[in-house]
């Protein structure tokens, strides 16, 4: 029995051993990748024709000077009817702090000017300062009053008075009894 398992390992190590062949192995290359085609989608065109209305608005005249001191205008008009004009002015302690940041104030006003959807002119001329942005015009609504004037009272008119009388404080000292001020006539009595 010796001998078998003897001879049994023999054939399990013989099988085991890698056989001897000159085969190449096999040659892996890198992936490819192709670039993603980013070409716009092409889409069927309407079987109707549209005509374009839109039509480009000349610049009649545009106007930007800028001396370099700060100060500056500017102005355009349109063939549609829009207007703008606007100038600015450097104040006292305007410019940049020591880190680069600008300080100081600027004054612009201007105003610009078009006709509405009715073809009513519209016209709206500001200022800009330290007080913030000021603009007027006849479209900008009013603003409602906060402050009422007080109503005329008819020296004749007699404040209502109140039925109940509060009590005042007695401190400590007893109190008396509250009583109603109106009494009723009919007192009902029980057995």
């Amino acid at each position: 029995m010796k001998i078998f398992i003897v001879a049994a390992l023999a054939l399990v190590a013989a099988a085991d051993r890698p056989q001897s062949s000159y085969r190449p192995r096999p040659a892996y290359s890198a992936p490819t990748y192709s670039a993603p085609n980013y070409a716009a989608p092409t889409y069927a065109a309407p079987s109707y024709q549209v005509q374009s209305t839109y039509k480009p608005i000349a610049i009649l005249e545009q106007e930007d000077v800028h001396p370099g001191d700060g100060t500056y205008n500017s102005k355009f008009s349109t063939e549609n009817g829009i207007y703008r004009s606007e100038s600015g002015v450097p104040l006292p302690g305007y410019g940049k702090n020591a880190y680069g940041q600008p300080e100081g104030s600027y004054r612009q006003e201007g105003s610009w000017s078009y006709s509405d959807g009715y073809g009513n002119p519209v016209k709206v001329t500001f200022v800009a300062d330290k007080n913030g942005y000021q603009p007027s015009s006849d479209i900008l609504p009013t603003p409602v009053p906060t402050q009422y004037p007080t109503p005329a009272v008819d020296s004749a008119y007699v404040e209502p008075q109140s039925a109940y009388v509060e009590p005042q404080p007695t401190y400590g000292k007893p109190q008396p009894a509250y009583q109603p001020a109106y009494q009723p006539a009919y007192r009902p009595s029980y057995n």
